[in-house]
């Protein structure tokens, strides 16, 4: 049974070979091999998901904090607003 072309790339090795930075494509070139190894799409994708993942965890954080501030800036003005009835100078 022949093996697919995914399978024999996975054992050429981890790393692709070094791209040329001109290349030119023949009409007997295999299309797959002008292709970087899918292996580098999900390594690439696999980092997009976790980093995704972490800047909807910031995203959280900073709302928490946003509200916070909020509530302390809340305080301040009721507090500030109270002051300034007391203090007619200013």
């Amino acid at each position: 049974m022949p093996t697919s072309k995914l399978v024999q790339e996975r054992k050429r090795g981890a790393m692709p070979p070094k791209m040329p930075e001109k290349r030119s494509v023949h009409e007997g070139d295999d299309l797959l091999d002008l292709f970087p190894l899918p292996r580098y799409f999900q390594v690439h994708f696999q980092h997009v998901h976790e980093n995704s993942r972490d800047i909807q965890a910031q995203m959280v954080q900073l709302k928490e904090y946003v509200t916070q501030v909020d509530v302390k800036l809340d305080r301040l003005t009721a507090l500030l607003n109270t002051l300034s009835g007391k203090c007619p100078e200013e």
